[in-house]
């Protein structure tokens, strides 16, 4: 069973829902695999203080962190309990995952069972086209020259969309329109649980469906269509 859990983006108060849902789906005893490799500045010590100090609030602090992923194998990923891929920069984030091979073990890990995180970038890049990290105050610069911009496509052909805002919607819409692509906008407070094929929306805002020219706001706990 396909467990995901993608959120908009916002810091530990915002996703609080979201991080308790994904640890209480780690089995006892297994650890948390923790890959910041989309963040922009690499300086990953900080990155792992902050997810440390996020995740031991809750009592879990048997996590490993991963920058290197060009040598692992799938029995490397057996120790760990779930996964939780930080945000940063989408395409970076697409190339370094495709030419590590790391996305096919990523969706074998996903197809076991167990559940993977993702926050912005890593959130997007489970959608069907990354092209929404191009939208918005904090938009991705495309510095790898990423020309495939198809994303694992686990969001039953949504793509997905980040540190959403009101002020987007009239880029959106015409995303939306011009590629034929349902997109689904996450504000900082908000988030999704994919469940096989069931959407569920999750956090402390509701989220936002654009599609054939309209916009759905799609309330917290309620499943999109």
């Amino acid at each position: 069973m396909k467990k995901l859990i993608l959120s908009g983006g916002g810091d530990e108060k915002d996703s609080k829902p979201l991080d308790e849902l994904f640890l209480d789906l780690i089995l006892p005893g297994k650890k948390l695999l923790y890959i910041p490799i989309a963040w922009k500045s690499g300086d990953f010590e900080s990155c792992q203080k902050w997810f440390t100090s996020t995740f031991s609030a809750f009592g879990f602090t048997d996590i490993q962190m991963w920058t290197d992923l060009s040598c692992k194998n799938y029995e490397n990923l057996e120790l760990f309990g779930g996964i939780y891929i930080g945000g940063g920069n989408t395409y970076s984030l697409l190339h370094r995952l495709r030419i590590s091979k790391f996305d096919d073990l990523l969706k074998k890990f996903i197809e076991s069972g167990r559940p993977v995180y993702g926050g912005s970038a890593g959130a997007i890049v489970f959608g069907k086209n990354i092209g929404t990290a191009a939208f918005g105050s904090d938009a991705d610069d495309n510095q790898v020259g990423l020309q495939d911009l198809s994303g694992f496509n686990f969001v039953k052909g949504f793509s997905v969309q980040c540190h959403y805002l009101h002020e987007q919607d009239t880029q959106l819409l015409e995303y939306s329109r011009a590629n034929n692509l349902p997109v689904i906008a996450l504000s900082e407070r908000s988030g999704l649980y994919v469940v096989d094929s069931e959407i569920r929306v999750k956090g402390f805002e509701p989220a936002h469906v654009f599609e054939k020219g309209k916009k759905r706001d799609i309330g917290i706990n309620s499943v999109i269509n």
